[in-house]
């Protein structure tokens, strides 16, 4: 007699295209935040959520871009925080 097996829950499909929107005269190119690399992952395993975004950020894009959005206005700033999340199809709270 074989022993009973668990349910099979379907996931959700991960989002494996990067998130990209122009800021300024840049292109801003961000990793979905559902199919990080291993590598990336290890790094903000332990970090909370802002760091974890700006860690990821700050892996992710070179330097004209990090300065493209540290140039930002605040509220562009997390209307692009918001839409790389709602792209990535998830909700992190508040950044």
């Amino acid at each position: 007699m074989s022993s009973p097996q668990a349910p099979v829950t379907p996931t959700p499909d991960k989002v494996k295209e990067d998130f990209v929107e122009r800021v300024g005269s840049v292109e801003v190119r961000l990793p979905s935040l559902t199919y990080l690399k291993p590598g990336t992952i290890r790094r903000i395993r332990r970090l909370g959520l802002t760091d974890a975004l700006y860690t990821i950020i700050e892996l992710s894009v070179p330097g004209e871009v990090l300065a493209a959005l540290d140039d930002m206005d605040h509220d562009s700033y997390h209307r692009l925080i918001a839409s790389w999340q709602r792209h990535s199809g998830v909700s992190l709270g508040e950044s």
